[in-house]
């Protein structure tokens, strides 16, 4: 015969399981995508489903729009495995502003054009784009190719050819994604504490309060770490020449160290001494 604390504890997992299985929708759908409200209530109307099986039920009342997808899809797109594909893929049709022709503009840069990155109003090669042109990338339409001869010096060494920064296949196995991560990282790296929170800074007005931890995909992330970057390059970099660039990083550099040796003299702490996360600049 088996103890009691053993029929105890199956009764108790038996209770567990069948009381996961009442509030979790089936395997199909991803938890990820779906806010608290809409989760429930996709649980509530399969169990009424279920129960009245020759009923129609409204599997979602509380985001009836029609032809909207439930969850976000984030099937593989095909097509940007196709390496001509950042030459030829279409952009800047659309509401997005963007042109793979000439330098960045004030128009690409602002920030309702930017608040769309990330409300997933643009395509990936079109987040691409623009993130390309300002790092220097200019667009060969004869030859049909980007040419680096304007790009920042340290992007440069790094990547000769403009990396897929978003991941655009969507397919996130190590052996395709790798690369875009890395390249992603490497932006991110170049971005000063400082403004780490440009999103928020400037795209509040607009409507943008961060993303819950729930709602992120690797897609949405690298978009808000691309437009973050593009802020960053709007506020510091757009309009200087590499030497003015260079001349302002020199400058920034004494009035920090004379400011740390004031501090040092006032109160015998070196302020130097805290630590802050290396960056990586483009130039």
């Amino acid at each position: 015969m088996r103890s009691a604390s053993t029929v105890v504890i199956t009764f108790l997992v038996t209770f567990i399981i069948s009381l996961s299985s009442a509030y979790l929708p089936p395997f199909g759908y991803r938890r990820q995508h779906i806010n608290k409200t809409t989760y429930f209530s996709i649980s509530k109307n399969l169990r009424a489903k279920e129960s009245k099986p020759n009923e129609a039920v409204e599997l979602n009342p509380v985001e009836s729009k029609p032809n909207t997808p439930l969850i976000e899809p984030l099937e593989p797109f095909l097509p940007a495995a196709d390496p001509s594909y950042a030459m030829r893929g279409e952009v800047g049709k659309e509401d997005f502003v963007v042109s793979r022709h000439g330098s960045p503009n004030e128009n690409e840069l602002s920030n309702e054009n930017l608040f769309r990155i990330l409300s997933i109003q643009c395509s990936d090669l079109e987040v691409n784009t623009l993130v390309w042109k300002c790092l220097g990338y200019r667009f060969d339409e004869e030859n049909e190719k980007w040419k680096n001869d304007e790009v920042f010096p340290n992007w440069k060494e790094k990547f000769p050819i403009p990396p897929d920064l978003i991941g655009m296949q969507r397919i996130y196995s190590k052996e395709i994604d790798q690369p875009s991560l890395k390249a992603n990282q490497q932006l991110v790296r170049s971005v000063p504490v400082d403004f780490k929170q440009s999103l928020k800074k400037h795209l509040r007005p607009l409507g943008f309060t961060g993303y819950k931890y729930a709602e992120l995909t690797p897609n949405k992330t690298r978009r808000a770490q691309c437009a973050n970057w593009l802020l960053f390059y709007r506020e510091e970099l757009f309009g200087f020449t590499l030497q003015e660039l260079k001349e302002r990083r020199r400058l920034k550099k004494e009035a920090e160290e004379a400011s740390r040796r004031k501090a040092i003299e006032e109160s015998g702490e070196d302020p130097e001494e805290s630590w802050k996360p290396p960056v990586r600049e483009v130039f």
